[in-house]
């Protein structure tokens, strides 16, 4: 795609059926022109919303890791697995909730994590009947592996209404080739049965998919089989770790993004939303920025075991990571806020600079000792994501006879006939 650097600015230029698209990559611009010269200067104002400031803490999320523990052996999985049950106490998620409610200015969602959360159900139950005595909004949530998930539990997160994502990767043949239990042997059936009682029940249940050597050749497979499910959302996620964690060793990064752009096209037919795309295709077309992908940046508060504070769920078991007190979670914020595009003049050239977030900071971390990079195993997807989204506003805007700017009722209209 061709692109002009204008003013420190960066225009890029998407040509289809004769209509060109211009946009302005820092303030988010889009408009419709025949040549850059018809471009008015309201297409070149300073953007306003790229500025980030290091030390800003809104705490807004609570991440209770109600279980250290898990009756899974998922062979990509990064947290030590020991033999005992290691679980929050009713005392311990009390405290967290007490704590998080004294300085989140506007709680909006606690996510119960793990390990397994359903190794402590009554850790769970005591923290949604606790937080409803007081608050009627906040949103729960969680991720399990469906295995435990019984009728009655099912009911209960219905009720409440929780909403479950379930992690499975795919069809039972390339499932049980990664998501294994102690004895190595595939989970598929206990993982399905726990899906199919949370739709049953009425819950709002997701699926979360680790793409990895397991799956990677297998998208069409993949697609039918979400299709055939029909979950409320669909996370096909790029895999965490080192080099050498199982999932990982994909043969290709880039033809991953692709597959997931094109399962994209299929899933949203089909009225799925596809989270990875779907999100930053919205924010996109709305024209908001992302300054960072995670709310470990400023926004979350991960509670442990052992009255443990910190900001990111991926170093759950390394204790090195978590804290007595939760004054000192603003400077390991201040460091994670540095991954983010707007922090990193390398990134200002790039088509997704507004909404790539930055990535995985706990990745960056893990893989090169800092968080001030670009990792191009996520790079690449958001600048297809982008592509794709210009493309879409080709298909769907409307003809004018001059050149034009988008408005937001523009926006609104083309943000609108995406939505499932």
């Amino acid at each position: 795609m061709e692109n002009i650097k204008l003013n420190n600015q960066y225009i890029y230029i998407m040509e289809k059926k004769g209509r060109k698209l211009f946009y302005n990559n820092i303030n988010g611009k889009l408009a419709i022109a025949e040549k850059i010269q018809d471009l008015g200067k309201d297409f070149y104002e300073p953007a306003q919303d790229i500025n980030i400031d290091l030390d800003e803490v809104c705490y807004e999320q609570l991440y209770l890791a109600v279980s250290e523990s898990c009756n899974f052996r998922c062979k990509y999985c990064r947290q030590k697995k020991t033999p005992e049950l290691v679980n929050m106490t009713i005392e311990e998620i009390k405290n967290a909730i007490d704590m998080f409610y004294s300085v989140a200015v506007k709680p909006k969602s606690i996510v119960f994590f793990g390990g397994e959360p359903l190794l402590n159900m009554d850790g769970i139950r005591f923290a949604i009947e606790y937080v409803r005595s007081f608050d009627s909004k906040v949103k729960f949530s969680m991720v399990i592996n469906g295995s435990l998930c019984t009728k009655e539990i099912a009911q209960f997160f219905a009720e409440h209404k929780v909403e479950v994502i379930v992690s499975m990767d795919g069809p039972e043949e390339f499932h049980n080739e990664a998501r294994i239990n102690v004895n190595k042997e595939g989970t598929y059936k206990l993982a399905i049965r726990g899906y199919e009682n949370l739709k049953e029940a009425g819950c709002k249940t997701g699926i979360s998919a680790v793409i990895g050597p397991h799956n990677e050749k297998h998208f069409d497979k993949l697609i039918d089989w979400s299709i055939a499910l029909k979950p409320n959302s669909l996370g096909f996620c790029l895999p965490h770790g080192d080099e050498d964690n199982f999932a990982m060793k994909l043969s290709s990064f880039e033809e991953v993004h692709k597959k997931m752009i094109e399962a994209f096209d299929i899933l949203h037919k089909n009225g799925i939303y596809l989270v990875q795309v779907e999100q930053k295709m919205d924010a996109f077309i709305s024209g908001y920025s992302i300054p960072y992908e995670c709310k470990a940046c400023g926004k979350r508060i991960v509670a442990c075991k052992n009255k443990k504070f910190g900001i990111c769920e991926g170093p759950i078991t390394k204790p090195e990571m978590f804290y007595d007190s939760i004054d000192k979670l603003p400077a390991c914020i201040h460091e994670y806020k540095k991954t983010s595009p707007f922090y990193n003049n390398s990134c200002r050239s790039c088509i997704a600079y507004r909404i790539c977030g930055g990535g995985c900071v706990y990745d960056k971390l893990t893989r090169f000792g800092r968080t001030d990079i670009q990792d191009e195993c996520r790079c690449g997807l958001n600048r297809m994501i982008v592509e794709k989204s210009m493309e879409y506003i080709l298909e769907h805007l409307p003809e004018f006879n001059s050149s034009h700017i988008l408005t937001k009722e523009d926006r609104k209209m083309l943000r609108n006939k995406l939505t499932i």
